[in-house]
């Protein structure tokens, strides 16, 4: 009993030691231990100077709370050693020139591996801690430089996953909220869970009442994988990001060539953001404007409610940039008699009803005919199984006779209607042939 309870623990530990630390190249979320902040990419190139400070307007960290809902957070890490951190079609690399040695620390945190990452700038040894302002210089481990590196896409799905904050979760909405998405890794819309579907826009109508109205069109569903750098609509049961779970599930696709479309449907990874901005005070602040940040134009209608409480797509404020990772209704993709338009309301989706399978009494073997071929598959087959009173109707029944399977149609063989296949079926199929 000893020796199993050990192996147990034993196990236990090995499960938590291999969610918590890099592994492969993947999806990962890095966790600084002494802030207990996230690092979250926002893509703005840096003019370096001469100070260790190249990180702070590509990289804003957040809290626990935050990182759950901002893609950016999601970061690919194609290799230990010298390597960059990648999300939304840039790197940190590309955004700062600098390449991050990245190594397992000599200490571990709450139980857990940590990690290391320095760099040189300028022929300065420089190690990546987070004391509020990013990047500093030093070579002193402390808890500020270490970092947990946590896989994504494996495990718990109460932790490995991005949450959505829908655009209507403070309104009433009877149990229907919208968000949308666009992003550089492909996710999975998990099976049984609040995220109902990914749609699109293909076509704006307009109604009797002079309004225009969008119906998504839905194009994903549960269990299916939507592709990275694909603009859409996404359909939820819950009203907060931790209740919408989608996981990050292939490698990203580096689209940066912004904004990216689909149909109707326009998207990109980044917008305007605010983060620190003095090396000496942490109170300092900017705001930065990553080269790919969309400018809000009159072409440009983003979700979100309006005065009454309606959903729909709206011009967003001048002078403003697109929110970060959403998709936008873009006029300039419409139809030209659609010019000019300024909102355009979201009409909820028709799902169409499940259809029973249908039965056409006497093709055995489905294949669409009723012949004779369907007589000998169900001789043969009452020949092996002669009773088959439990198959379950509307579903295929199987049975092997030297390894030959045979397969009918249980709801098209009983044809008779009994609710068993027995040799009247046969003499019943018969006559209807010869009646033909």
């Amino acid at each position: 009993m000893m020796k199993r309870y050990i192996i147990a623990i034993l196990g236990l530990v090995v499960a938590v030691i291999a969610n918590a630390q890099f592994t492969e190249p993947g999806f990962y979320r890095v966790h600084n231990v002494g802030s207990d902040r996230y690092i979250c990419i926002k893509g703005t190139k840096y003019n370096k100077t001469t100070r260790p400070d190249a990180f702070w307007p590509c990289i804003k960290m957040l809290n626990d709370s935050a990182q759950i809902s901002d893609p950016g957070s999601i970061v690919y890490i194609p290799e230990m050693g010298e390597t960059s951190l990648c999300a939304q079609g840039v790197s940190t690399y590309s955004l700062t020139g600098l390449w991050l040695k990245v190594d397992t620390a000599t200490v571990w945190e709450g139980g857990k591996p940590t990690y290391v990452a320095r760099t040189q700038y300028n022929n300065f040894p420089c190690i990546f801690r987070d004391y509020g302002n990013g990047l500093t210089a030093g070579s002193k481990e402390a808890p500020e430089s270490r970092w947990w590196i946590e896989p994504v896409n494996v495990g718990s799905m109460d932790t490995s996953y991005l949450g959505l904050v829908p655009v209507n979760a403070a309104v009433a909405d009877q149990g229907t909220y919208w968000a949308t998405l666009c992003v550089d890794f492909a996710v999975l819309l998990p099976l049984d869970g609040d995220v109902e579907g990914a749609y699109t826009v293909n076509e704006v109508t307009l109604g009797e009442d002079g309004m225009y109205y969008a119906e998504p069109v839905k194009v994903y569903g549960q269990g299916e994988i939507v592709p990275a750098s694909t603009p859409v609509l996404i359909k939820c049961k819950a009203s907060y990001a931790s209740g919408n779970k989608i996981v990050p599930v292939a490698p990203i696709a580096n689209n940066t060539v912004m904004p990216i479309t689909n149909d109707l449907l326009m998207g990109n990874y980044f917008s305007n953001f605010i983060n620190h901005a003095d090396l000496n005070n942490y109170e300092v602040t900017a705001e930065y404007i990553p080269e790919q940040a969309t400018e809000a134009t009159a072409e440009h209608l983003a979700l979100g409610v309006n005065a009454e409480g309606k959903l729909g797509f709206f011009p967003q404020a001048e002078g403003t940039y697109m929110a970060a990772n959403t998709a936008w209704l873009s006029t300039t993709l419409m139809e030209k008699e659609f010019d000019g338009v300024t909102a355009v309301y979201l009409v909820e989706p028709v799902e169409p009803e499940p259809q029973e399978p249908e039965v056409y009494i006497g093709d055995v073997n489905g294949d669409g005919e009723l012949n004779i071929k369907d007589v000998t598959m169900l001789i043969n087959y009452l020949l092996v199984q002669p009773n088959n009173d439990e198959t379950p109707r509307n579903e295929p029944a199987e049975t092997e006779d030297d390894e030959v399977v045979l397969t009918v149609n249980v709801a098209n063989s009983d044809v008779n209607g009994d609710g068993q296949l027995t040799i009247k079926d046969v003499t019943m199929l018969l006559n209807m042939l010869l009646s033909r």
